[in-house]
């Protein structure tokens, strides 16, 4: 099953606009779905904690894949992607890091 309605439809509603500059290659301007989650997991020690943000785009509008240490501008911010994770089902959620 194709997935490409709705995540265009998905983006368009939630995302907001992203520059992404990857070696080599034009930059591409796509909406992407921006989030910032903070996670806690208790552990033997205490709980631990750890603030998880991402970049969800729709691959079809990135024109090839976002590799690691690509950089993403949002939000006035730079970030870099440390890890891409495809879906499978047509869009991918770029895992960031806040450059310094």
């Amino acid at each position: 099953m194709l997935f490409d309605d709705l995540n265009t439809a998905c983006a368009g509603a939630f995302g907001e606009p992203a520059v992404i500059r990857r070696p080599g290659r034009p930059d591409v301007t796509v909406t992407g779905i921006f989030d910032r989650r903070h996670y806690q997991q208790d552990t033997d020690g205490g709980p631990v904690s750890t603030l998880v943000t991402s970049l969800a785009v729709v691959d079809a509008d990135v024109g090839g894949p976002v590799p690691a240490g690509a950089a993403i501008e949002l939000r006035g911010l730079t970030f870099t992607v440390s890890e891409p994770r495809p879906d499978g089902q047509g869009m991918t959620v770029l895992l960031l890091r806040e450059s310094r």
